[in-house]
């Protein structure tokens, strides 16, 4: 085994790689009229959002509690971004609906989204960012090769 340091390891170049693309839309949301918005909101509304989830899968998807997300819900429906329904399947439960002003919000995230992706486009070269892009997907795709569960929510 050699002793010179191979550098950051893959968990770690994908972990950066993830952060200098949410912390660059994060801002750019910001810019874009969306300040209120903490990076705890930002769990809640990744891919695939809150739509028509119940506070508890939803709280099981950003591997959190019902009890730590509720505070968070209660800012977005004061915000405006969502409301809380009866649950049709069971009137007993409620469902999470984007209203207007959220889906407004997860249309401009996506566009700067986007806007990063042709920046980094540039910057890689076309060829270069669909290889990229193909990786990641397999990557996300793939079964892991421990205990059989995957996690759900790509971002």
């Amino acid at each position: 085994m050699s002793n010179v340091d191979p550098g950051p390891r893959i968990g770690a170049l994908l972990r950066l790689s993830h952060e200098l693309v949410h912390n660059a839309v994060f801002d750019r949301l910001g810019a874009a009229g969306y300040p209120e918005l903490r990076e705890a909101h930002f769990r809640i509304l990744r891919f695939p959002g809150p739509h028509g989830a119940r506070p508890t899968e939803l709280a099981r998807r950003v591997d959190t509690t019902k009890q730590a997300l509720n505070p968070l819900l209660n800012d977005l429906e004061r915000w405006g971004y969502i409301r809380r329904e009866p649950d049709p399947q069971d009137g007993r439960g409620r469902v999470i609906e984007l209203t207007e002003r959220g889906r407004a919000l997860l249309e401009t995230s996506r566009a700067l989204h986007a806007q990063f992706e042709l920046e980094l486009m540039a910057r890689l070269g076309e060829r270069r960012f669909e290889e990229l892009l193909s990786a990641l997907r397999e990557i996300a795709e793939a079964q892991p090769m421990t205990d059989g569960t995957r996690r759900s929510g790509l971002t």
